[in-house]
């Protein structure tokens, strides 16, 4: 048996779809089994690529399945949405429904990463994620491990699909491109045993999108039924406004203070104990690329801010640039 498989498990069949189905189910049952006795092992392109696709396929039938049945009868129903609403109010509709979703996958990503992450043996100090890399083993991952990075990189894949569906908004290139960056960081990172540092990353890119969703979820129900109940309204407006500054609080410890130091430490202090090559320095510039796009949002941030501190109420200023006045016809 190779060194790679834990001693509790048998190295899994030949790749094929049949066999993917098994290997899946056998991961999503990981995260309600003890740790004790989980399996380890190292990737197998073909097979886990057959998980990852089968990943992909479920979560983009999972989103709609939640937009249809949770998210748009939400929308509805806060939105006080009529029989014959306005244009205006079918795209607000819409939009709260994508924010009602990203709220509940951000969400629960961020819940299984700080369950399972911070919870690993290599997990602090940095170190950690490099030393004896280059002696091999890093590329060895637990079962609850493994599916939580197979099932995030499958995630951005349908992310990816969504951002192409949902209404343009300004930043559209740039996200696309920050999901395109991160499907790579996964995809590199898983094959080629950099899946500690990656674990970090996605265990701090997640939890500020929760607050986000959440902000604007207020702000459309605010705008929505401004003109028919101005004290609901006003009292959306307030949870939006401090919801936002909770998030700007995150978005800046997590993606602009603590998000950085990955970076150094993948660019930096993992040199010390290996050489790097390619596929590393792939790794690297990809972690630097993601910054770079948090720095453009961070500055999106600021500008709501001043805003908020202009006119007393946060706006998105990332919107699409048609009008989303719900009283439009």
């Amino acid at each position: 048996m190779s060194a790679w498989f834990s001693a509790a498990e048998a190295p899994p069949a030949e790749a094929s779809p049949a066999a993917a189905l098994d290997e899946a189910a056998l991961l999503l049952r990981s995260f309600t089994r003890d740790t004790a006795t989980l399996g380890a092992r190292a990737p197998l392109p073909k097979l886990d690529g057959f998980v990852f696709v089968l990943f992909i396929a479920a979560q983009l039938a999972l989103n709609w399945a939640l937009r249809l049945i949770i998210a748009r009868p939400l929308a509805n129903f806060l939105l006080a949405t009529p029989k014959r609403p306005t244009r205006a109010l079918r795209r607000m509709v819409v939009k709260f429904s994508q924010a009602c979703l990203e709220l509940l996958v951000y969400g629960s990503f961020a819940v299984i990463g700080a369950i399972i992450v911070p919870l690993q043996p290599w997990f602090w100090p940095s170190k950690h994620w490099w030393i004896d890399f280059d002696k091999g083993g890093h590329e060895v991952m637990r079962d609850d491990l493994r599916c939580y990075y197979l099932l995030y990189g499958a995630r951005y894949v349908a992310g990816f699909v969504n951002v192409l569906l949902e209404p343009k908004r300004k930043d559209f290139v740039e996200m696309l491109l920050h999901h395109a960056v991160t499907v790579a960081v996964v995809g590199i990172s898983y094959l080629y045993g950099w899946n500690r540092v990656g674990c970090v990353v996605m265990l701090l890119l997640d939890p500020a999108d929760v607050p986000l969703h959440l902000a604007k979820m207020f702000k459309y129900v605010s705008d929505a039924r401004e003109s028919r109940d101005k004290k609901l309204a006003q009292r959306c407006t307030f949870c939006a406004d401090r919801v936002f500054e909770l998030f700007a609080l995150v978005f800046l410890v997590t993606r602009i203070a603590m998000y950085p130091y990955v970076c150094w430490s993948a660019h930096v202090e993992a040199t010390r104990y290996f050489p790097k090559g390619l596929p590393e320095w792939t790794c690297v510039a990809l972690l630097w690329t993601l910054y770079g796009l948090q720095c453009y949002w961070f500055y999106l941030i600021i500008k709501v801010a001043v805003r908020m501190l202009a006119t007393g109420r946060a706006e998105d200023v990332r919107s699409d640039d048609e009008d989303d006045d719900p009283k439009d016809q």
